[in-house]
């Protein structure tokens, strides 16, 4: 699954990978250098949804409320506008903006044994799903095994050098 391959800009930057691989790091950094649109949003979906088994109980809502949310970014922003996601959920909003707009699918390939060491310092009550070290190892494992293959990236960054992320980044919006 991708964008369209075709001349029109970049409008949308998908950052994927599993949690503590770097998203919310990469997309505040684009965002302030005015590469690109950035807004964090799981702060407010924990105000408004609550986080763990309440929010899960409101997923079906606040996936609405998150893809009214990007809808309207599309709409406004003059700079391709970044959405943070691990491309489990919201593979329909996904299809849908790619069928209206050019995408970039960048995989943060953050290694394992990293992407644990963040998490285990990451402070607790900022993301929505916060899990064990086993689960966010085993999501780790599926999310490179079973979601990964199944996007067509077209590009790559490292999720651990912020500097050659963004220039890599940004060439290949600047090439588009």
């Amino acid at each position: 699954m991708r964008g369209n391959p075709d001349n029109r800009p970049i409008c949308m930057i998908l950052l994927m990978a599993p949690p503590g691989s770097g998203k919310t790091t990469l997309g505040n950094e684009l965002n302030r250098q005015g590469i690109a649109s950035y807004s964090e949003l799981e702060p407010k979906l924990i105000q408004l949804y609550g986080e763990g088994d309440e929010f899960a109980k409101h997923r079906a809502t606040a996936h609405l409320w998150i893809w009214d949310f990007y809808r309207s970014e599309l709409r406004e922003s003059s700079l391709p506008v970044i959405m943070e996601t691990t491309g489990i959920a919201g593979r329909d909003f996904i299809n849908e903006v790619g069928s209206q707009h050019n995408m970039l699918f960048v995989k943060l390939d953050t290694p394992r044994e990293v992407c644990l060491a963040r998490l285990r310092v990451r402070p607790r009550g900022r993301n929505i799903n916060e899990g064990t070290e086993e689960s966010s190892g085993e999501f780790y494992d599926n999310w490179h095994a079973n979601v990964a293959p199944t996007y067509d990236f077209g590009l790559t960054v490292s999720g651990t050098n912020i500097v050659a992320d963004v220039c890599l980044i940004r060439k290949k919006i600047s090439t588009s």
